[in-house]
């Protein structure tokens, strides 16, 4: 948390605010001495906190507000060993106060209940103490705008190709994955004309990126690629090189993809990467790599008898080795670190050949939980199933697996028809799968399953072995030579390889890469992007169709979505992975109303009906077909949503947008204000 001294009644009352404390004066006890501290100086208490529910607290700070004063209120629920009992303290001058709820005792854990409402957007701070008054944990969260406010507009993307990266830290980012540590997030991607090797950038707000280095050292210092004269034996990952060029079709490439990081057991943080013989090649391997700060530097970690080795006595950590070929295998690439709510821990991973697997590990070492050596590994003693584990869906377009938990997911049958009943909804505890599919330099999109079990199966209600889709390649623009936008970024050529992660306030977040320019098709011009995403009202997960400028998920009121722009909406449907196949050839269409009365129009005649349910699902049903600008398709029927607060590129004014999934789970209808009316 951040250090922060702060003015704290420390005493017997829950909330210290003055109304607080004059409600405790009346109980009847001996009033404690009220005396000014720093709590962040208490002594610490050996008691672990767990959030079970975060507060989503907007506030809206118009003149002439249009969302409900609910969007200012949520609910805290935390847990904590039922051994103990802990105080709820806040700054008297919070803007957030708060009340007690329900408490109690199951499973040898208590589970204290918070409403909390917010009197302003801003930082506030909450702190749980012993009776012992030590300090068990604090919280340092944000009351978000009820819009998305950037005091500074997005960089614009820029040094493309370049070794090294401008300012913003995003471009030539590639396959990242995500990890919080103290306040900072990092991404890993693979880097693509920077420094060879995984590139690490940081960030403290999810907005503004930097690049921090290279995980792994030993590379050429100049930033380019290895050659078969400049690799040698004292490379970090030269053992990996080795095992990797017994293979037949080896072609002496330097090709590393896609590292995730995860917190080591005892300290320190384990890297996962991958390197493949060639590009398109299914034989590869996936190492593990040791450092003791994030940010590196990584080294190989070497292993005898499943437990950690040194040098000299142990083999380098391969945890798969996919030297088999074939169609029915997997591909030892992209791996994907999670654990089950029991405290497993599992390896995903896989690219098209074969589909997506998994193996178990080691909680304690990260290896492999079988002890598996790396003579079996890269033999053939041990079957295929020893060696690969076992495969969690069976698509063979796909890669870039991403696994996250989510309890409690609502899933409702409401079609439009009659009325929405959240008593009539049956609530799931869920493990996601997102995958990418297709050509990475084309058609990449992304795809999610899900299951009951971390061992899966993964299906997908709605687009079966397919997946329902969460993008594609679409543009704000509404032709090829429409404006890029402000900051050079309007086309989502190709989105995928993407991490799902929850910040610390509960967020649901995707980061992920993306083209830009759908006139560059074959270009190599990646860059990271961020964005929110949410579940509709039948359990699948759609995003917000723009970059994450602070903005949380909230209750949206109908007026909201009616009168910001007039009801007036820019359009882009999702309809194929190749973007000029897709509706409209992949750009947006202007033209869409949602009227008050509940009516959708466009080009002013009556296509459909729409409606708001819930906190912010939203059901779009199109009656009569919108024919596109070009190409002869036409947009029509059910489409499950999710209204978003977002900051809209194309004008760089706040708003909402609405983000769907068709009925049959394969295409994705994404609605913005418009407000160039």
């Amino acid at each position: 948390m951040k250090k922060k001294i702060l003015s704290i009644f420390l005493g017997g009352c829950l909330l210290l605010t003055p109304m607080a404390f004059a409600a405790c004066e009346g109980s009847g006890e001996k009033t404690p001495s009220v005396t000014d501290s720093d709590i962040t100086d208490l002594p610490a208490a050996n008691v672990a906190v767990t959030v079970e529910e975060y507060p989503s607290l907007s506030y809206d700070t118009s003149e002439d507000p249009v969302t409900d004063p609910s969007i200012a209120q949520g609910t805290l629920t935390v847990s904590y060993s039922a051994e103990e009992k802990l105080t709820l303290y806040m700054a008297k001058d919070s803007i957030v106060t708060a009340s007690e709820g329900e408490t109690y005792v199951a499973n040898g854990r208590r589970y204290n209940t918070y409403s909390l409402t917010a009197k302003d957007a801003g930082e506030y701070s909450l702190y749980f103490v012993t009776e012992e008054e030590k300090l068990a944990e604090a919280f340092d969260w944000t009351v978000a705008r009820a819009y998305p406010y950037l005091d500074e507009l997005f960089d614009p993307l820029a040094g493309f190709g370049a070794a090294g990266t401008p300012s913003t830290g995003v471009v030539n980012a590639h396959d990242p994955s995500i990890i919080e540590v103290d306040g900072v997030y990092y991404t890993f991607g693979t880097d693509n004309y920077g420094q060879f090797g995984y590139t690490i950038r940081s960030s403290r707000d999810l907005i503004n990126w930097e690049r921090v280095g290279v995980a792994i050292e030993g590379f050429n210092e100049d930033g380019s690629r290895p050659t078969t004269s400049t690799f040698s034996e004292e490379n970090e990952l030269y053992p990996i090189y080795e095992l990797l060029s017994t293979v037949n079709d080896w072609k002496n490439t330097w090709t590393l993809w896609a590292p995730n990081v995860v917190p080591a057991a005892d300290g320190g943080y384990w890297l996962y990467g991958s390197w493949t013989a060639g590009f398109g090649s299914s034989h590869s391997i996936i190492f593990q790599c040791y450092a003791e700060e994030v940010t590196g530097p990584y080294e190989l970690v070497y292993v005898k008898d499943g437990v950690p080795s040194t040098v000299e006595e142990g083999d380098p950590a391969a945890l798969v080795f996919s030297h088999d070929g074939g169609e029915s295998l997997p591909n030892g690439i992209d791996p994907f670190v999670y654990y089950d709510q029991e405290g497993n821990m599992y390896l995903a991973y896989g690219s098209f050949s074969g589909g997506i697997w998994h193996i178990e590990l080691d909680p304690e070492t990260g290896l492999r939980k079988d002890k598996m050596s790396v003579a079996d590994i890269c033999g053939t003693v041990k079957t295929a199933a020893e060696r690969y584990g076992s495969c969690l869906v069976a698509n063979c377009n796909t890669e870039g697996p991403t696994i996250s938990y989510h309890k409690g997911v609502e899933v409702s049958s409401y079609d439009g028809t009659g009325t929405y009943d959240p008593e009539k909804s049956s609530y799931t505890d869920r493990y996601y799968l997102m995958t990418s599919s297709g050509a990475l330099a084309s058609v990449y999109n992304m795809r999610s399953y899900y299951s009951t079990s971390a061992n899966g199966p993964f299906a997908a209600d709605h687009g079966g072995i397919n997946g329902s889709r969460v993008s594609g390649s679409f543009s704000w623009r509404t032709g090829k030579d429409a404006s890029m936008g402000y900051a050079g970024f309007n086309d989502w050529f190709v989105p995928g390889h993407n991490d799902m992660f929850a910040t610390d306030e509960g967020d649901n977040m995707l980061v992920f890469h993306v083209r830009n320019e759908f006139s560059k098709e074959e270009n190599n011009n990646h860059f990271q992007v961020q964005t929110l995403y949410a579940f509709n009202s039948r359990g699948e997960i759609v995003m917000n169709p723009n970059r994450y400028a602070g903005e949380r998920l909230r209750k949206v009121t109908e007026r909201e979505i009616y009168t910001l722009t007039e009801g007036a909406y820019s359009f882009a449907y999702v309809t194929n992975d190749a973007y000029a196949s897709s509706y409209n050839g992949g750009y947006a269409m202007k033209g869409l109303e949602l009227r008050e009365d509940g009516s959708i129009y466009f080009d002013n005649a009556k296509v459909g009906t729409w409606v708001l349910y819930g906190d912010n699902y939203v059901l779009l049903d199109i009656t009569t077909g919108i024919r596109a600008a070009t190409g002869g398709q036409t947009l029509s029927g059910k489409f499950f949503g999710v209204a978003f607060p977002a900051q809209i590129e194309e004008y760089l004014v706040s708003g909402i947008s609405i983000s769907c999934v068709s009925e049959d789970g394969q295409n994705c209808l994404y609605l913005n204000m418009d407000f160039g009316n």
